[in-house]
């Protein structure tokens, strides 16, 4: 991005530091004023006003002037989960850019039109409007959206526009346009999320969380929010995975999300279309339609190089720690019965490779300590326990923070017995063998950077020469993913 410097300076010289707005704040109360409306019902996914909504903001894309997105502005997607099936849609709308290579490269510029719906106490509904959340970042990309096309011959790459659903429900409607190639990501090189944006005079400024994903975005942003004077508060180089800046930030792409914070009544019924600062949303919307031309202008769009390694480890593989407690009993064949059941606990590192959307090859390396009975006394072990494993996602990984993922697993073990004790001593540890195969099966789930598995652990042979005695557990544990 060599040219920062220089394309800066040509617009200071130009604006003399503050710039006109772009956006009429008299348009963005219209907007919001209709979506954060009771009409509307709170905008819940899948629900009537939700619908609605879509409905509305497909009228506005087209009086823009935005071009459909391969041939219509409503896309829409079926979320499954545990026998539900809800109906969502994302609208998209864009501006193609006029530089013939570098209008097939893509910024994406996101907001979720969904918002809680409302509840019923008593003889009262109370609706939950989202004004703020996100009625507020809606209204701003349709605004952004008709004045780019008005200067679309300022632009070389091309501008996507995308009212996503179903983000308060898990992201939905932007893990699903990511993972399902609903624009070719690859060819995304930048993205940004207006999610809560209507609130700048009593937050004093806006947060651009995720500004240092993009090479030299530091600099850049900082220098153009003081040529609109606005105050950057906070940045940084992580995406932040409760918006929809996650999913594309998890394939990749540099993304910044545009907040003036929870300072607004968040989640609250309060929060109301009265409450809005219109003439600051203009200021912001006028800011990020400047960055967005910037943007598209530049020889070349990249992330930063650690964000960039980052991305793409995490794309292939994830490791983490976890810690497992549970039940121990052996199984005697040649008999009727099995051991009294005793204690077991494990400790050890995973690494998962993602070898697919619906597969997982888990890699094991733990410390396995677990006692029960025999008929020589107590019996204790200290093993070293590497169990392999396919993890099977049910519904496809998801890449969002806040809806689990919920995975079947099967698999093979090996274990080396460190130490083996018997009761007072009196029966040798010779007697039990040094190596140990097993299978295993299970469920588990994960969610944000947590794994939670319950697997039953069964040995394919006896550790004991001379009785046989197969080991088996069963281990609940809990991982964190580094």
């Amino acid at each position: 991005m060599k040219n920062f410097s220089l394309l800066l300076l040509a617009c200071m010289l130009c604006f003399a530091n503050v710039v006109a707005q772009n956006v009429d704040s008299l348009m963005l109360k219209k907007h919001v004023y209709l979506l954060a409306s009771d009409s509307l019902m709170g905008r819940g996914f899948g629900m009537r006003g939700g619908r609605m909504a879509a409905e509305y903001i497909t009228r506005q894309f087209e009086s823009a002037g935005l071009k459909p997105w391969e041939g219509k502005y409503i896309h829409p997607f079926i979320k499954t989960g545990m026998m539900i099936k809800t109906e969502g849609a994302n609208i998209i709308g864009w501006v193609e850019g006029s530089d013939s290579l570098l209008k097939n490269e893509y910024i994406v510029l996101g907001a979720h039109y969904d918002h809680l719906g409302y509840m019923i106490e008593g003889s009262d509904t109370i609706v939950y409007n989202g004004a703020d959340d996100n009625a507020s970042g809606v209204a701003s990309i349709i605004e952004i959206g008709r004045w780019l096309v008005q200067n679309r011959d300022k632009l070389k790459r091309s501008v996507i526009l995308v009212a996503f659903d179903g983000e308060e429900a898990g992201l939905i409607g932007s893990s699903y346009m990511v993972k399902n190639n609903v624009i070719p990501i690859k060819q995304v090189k930048f993205m940004f999320s207006l999610d809560m944006v209507g609130m700048l005079g009593k937050y004093g400024g806006v947060d651009l969380v995720g500004n240092e994903t993009l090479s030299e975005g530091d600099e850049f942003f900082y220098q153009l929010a003081s040529m609109h004077d606005i105050k950057i508060k906070k940045t940084g180089s992580r995406i932040e995975p409760q918006t929809d800046t996650g999913p594309f930030g998890n394939a990749g792409v540099p993304s910044v999300h545009v907040f003036t914070s929870t300072v607004s009544p968040y989640h609250q019924p309060t929060d109301d279309a009265n409450r809005l600062d219109y003439m600051g949303m203009a200021k912001i919307a006028s800011f990020v339609s400047d960055v967005t031309v910037k943007l598209s202008n530049l020889e070349s769009l990249k992330p930063e190089n650690k964000f960039a390694k980052a991305t793409a480890d995490k794309n292939t593989f994830v490791t983490g720690i976890s810690f497992g407690a549970g039940r121990a009993f052996h199984l005697y064949d040649d008999e009727f019965y099995q051991s009294k059941v005793g204690f077991a606990f494990d400790i050890g590192l995973y690494t998962q490779f993602r070898l697919s959307r619906s597969f997982d090859l888990q890699v094991e390396a733990k410390y396995l300590n677990y006692s029960t009975t025999h008929t020589y006394g107590k019996f204790r072990t200290h093993d070293i326990f590497v169990p392999v494993s396919m993890l099977y996602y049910l519904n496809g990984r998801s890449d969002s923070q806040l809806f689990p993922n919920l995975f079947l697993i099967w698999g093979g073990n090996y274990s080396y017995r460190l130490s083996t004790k018997v009761g007072d001593g009196t029966y040798s540890s010779a007697n039990f063998k040094d190596h140990c195969y097993g299978l295993q099966f299970g469920l588990g789930f994960s969610i944000m950077n947590a794994n939670i598995q319950m697997v039953r652990y069964s040995a394919l042979s006896s550790i004991d020469r001379n009785v046989a005695a197969n080991p088996n557990y069963f281990i609940f544990s809990i991982g964190v993913n580094f």
